[in-house]
């Protein structure tokens, strides 16, 4: 496993949240990335408390959505947000910008949209483009969809990812 940095920006010149972390692969879903329990973060320039869990990140190789999975660990097991595609930038490093929009599944399986009025606020406060509230719009649909239908690489796909990370 190599390092990984995976940062979430809120503009291009805007740092958000961070995580150091390890590739673990790729599949036909996407990259693949550890994040075990103890995982250094930040959110802008400031440090945070480590990761209190062992999760996995799913980098798609198309779409506008990075997924987090961590199992039956949290209040949820599911959190995709949605973002700009991530992009490679080095072989250690992806980004993306993240666009506000969050959908969650609890752990009773019920499908939720996050932070709708920071997606409005957001779109002012950082000039979201037109294309970039449609995408965000029109890939929320989907990944409930997704989610609400138990699609992969959401579920098992992830699961078998997770089981890696220790």
């Amino acid at each position: 496993m190599r390092p990984v940095t995976v940062q979430f920006l809120k503009n291009p010149d805007i740092t958000h949240w961070g995580f150091e972390a390890w590739f673990l692969g790729e599949d036909e879903y996407g990259s693949w990335i550890a994040v075990p329990r103890g995982t250094k973060r930040w959110k802008g320039d400031e440090s945070v408390r480590p990761t209190r869990e062992d999760a996995v990140f799913c980098a798609p190789h198309e779409g506008w959505w990075h997924l987090h999975y961590n199992g039956a660990t949290t209040r949820f097991s599911h959190f995709v947000d949605i973002t700009t595609p991530p992009k490679w930038v080095s072989e250690n490093r992806y980004e993306m910008i993240d666009l506000d929009l969050d959908v969650i599944v609890q752990h009773d399986g019920t499908v939720e949209i996050e932070d709708e009025d920071e997606f409005r606020a957001h779109q002012v406060k950082y000039g979201y483009t037109r294309e970039m509230i449609l995408r965000a719009e029109a890939e929320t649909e989907r990944i409930v969809g997704e989610l609400e239908n138990q699609r992969e690489p959401f579920f098992d796909v992830a699961g078998e990812w997770l089981s890696r990370v220790s």
